[in-house]
C-alpha cells in the first residue's frame, strides 16, 4: 500500500501510450506489479519495471534519447526537436536541447527554468 506521494516516468515506449520523459503522479498500486498513473485526468496502469520513480516532484528536464531506427526518433524529428530532446518537468512540453550541453533551460510553453538531468536519461 502506498503512503507517500510518488511520481513516475516511463523508460520505454509501450502499449500504455505515454511519452517517455514526462513525469506523472502515481495514484495507486495495481495488481501484478502495476502502478496506476494520473494522466490528463485519467488513470493509466503501467508495469512498475518500466518506470523511474521519484519521491519528490520533478525539478529537472528529462533527457529522452531515441535510436535512429525507432519510431519515436522519426516522430521527434518530424516535430523538429530531433531524436534527443528534453521534457519539461513542469508542463511536460518537449523541447530541442540548445545548446546540446545545456545546464539549464527555460520552457517555451510554461516559461519556467529548470536544470537539465543529464545523469538519468530515458
Amino acid at each position: 500500500m502506498m503512503t507517500a506521494k510518488q511520481w513516475a516516468r516511463v523508460r520505454y515506449a509501450g502499449v500504455h501510450g505515454l511519452r517517455r520523459g514526462a513525469w506523472y503522479v502515481v495514484v495507486a498500486e495495481g495488481k501484478a506489479g502495476m502502478l496506476v498513473l494520473s494522466v490528463s485526468k485519467r488513470n493509466v496502469p503501467v508495469p512498475r519495471d518500466q518506470l523511474d520513480l521519484a519521491g519528490e516532484p520533478p525539478t529537472h528536464w528529462s533527457i529522452v534519447e531515441w535510436k535512429a531506427s525507432e519510431r519515436g526518433a522519426q516522430r521527434a524529428s518530424e516535430a523538429g526537436i530531433g531524436p534527443t530532446y528534453a521534457v519539461c518537468p513542469g508542463c511536460r512540453a518537449r523541447a530541442r536541447i540548445e545548446p546540446i550541453d545545456a545546464v539549464s533551460m527555460v520552457c517555451l510553453e510554461c516559461g519556467e527554468e529548470f536544470s537539465v538531468d543529464w545523469e538519468r536519461r530515458c
